[in-house]
């Protein structure tokens, strides 16, 4: 066998460059495709899909997916065509949330989340309640008075937890740009090992 039949091609050089430079391009693609687009996403993140709730009162809300939902106190709120500026401390209120089709009640558990607020244009609220929803489904919500004592009307927001959503939103680039790293350094890596094998080819060939 001839020598330049025992010693590697300049080829596998190349190879060993051109893999992290793909490395590198497909983690920007990832995390590209993965970042959420704006201002959009933000509308998206729930508050837009949030169905208030005039109190004392109670309404029908659907919640597509089973998942983490809550309840918001809107103390600065417009809502159909009344606006409602209220303390930002809810009044006392008892509410309960249960299933249309098989009448379970759904805990509604208090917020441990402080300062979990929001604004929007014509509406500010926090969060008052936390629920978990095991079933998707058309779900029954009511507030009544607690001690029957005669608060003004208000208004509750159910829907998205933001809080949630919002770790949602910013875990998949975080996620994607993780993936990225790791498939470049493992890039990175594999073109080491192969310059080190070529050379080492080569160096044995030319000694040959």
């Amino acid at each position: 066998m001839s020598k330049n039949n025992l010693k590697p091609t300049r080829w596998y050089y190349v190879l060993a460059i051109l893999l992290p430079i793909f490395a590198c391009l497909g983690t920007t693609l990832l995390v590209y495709l993965n970042v959420p687009e704006l201002p959009g996403t933000l509308d998206a993140l729930g508050i837009k899909n949030l169905t208030q709730v005039v109190i004392p009162g109670s309404a029908d809300i659907n919640f597509p997916k089973a998942g983490a939902y809550a309840v918001y106190y809107e103390y600065r709120t417009a809502f159909d065509g009344v606006n409602y500026y209220r303390d930002e401390y809810p009044p006392s209120m008892k509410c309960q949330l249960s299933s249309k089709a098989t009448g379970e009640a759904v805990r509604l558990a208090p917020s441990n989340v402080k300062g979990n607020v929001y604004t929007y244009p014509e509406r500010a609220g926090v969060m008052y309640k936390q629920i978990s929803i095991d079933q998707p489904g058309v779900y029954t919500f009511s507030c009544q008075n607690r001690n029957d004592r005669a608060y003004p009307e208000s208004v509750l927001a159910v829907g998205p937890n933001l809080v949630w959503e919002f770790f949602n939103v910013a875990l998949k680039p975080i996620a994607a740009f993780l993936t990225g790293t790791l498939v470049f350094v493992s890039a990175c890596g594999i073109s080491i090992l192969i310059i080190g094998f070529v050379a080492f080819k080569r160096h044995q060939s030319k000694n040959k």
